[in-house]
């Protein structure tokens, strides 16, 4: 939608991995990290408010 949240998913992403290295066997919900990230979203550019 292009609006700024904060959030660093790429970030996100790469902790959601070492948490699941931390507690392999584990079950951890949510499916972003298999689905990846919308192609549009590296190309989204912020919307002045």
């Amino acid at each position: 939608m292009g609006l700024e949240t904060g959030i660093d998913i790429s970030a996100l992403l790469a902790l959601r991995a070492k948490v699941a290295r931390w507690l392999e066997g584990e079950t951890l919900h949510g499916a972003l990290w298999l689905a990846g990230l919308p192609k549009t979203h590296a190309a989204a550019a912020p919307i002045d408010a």
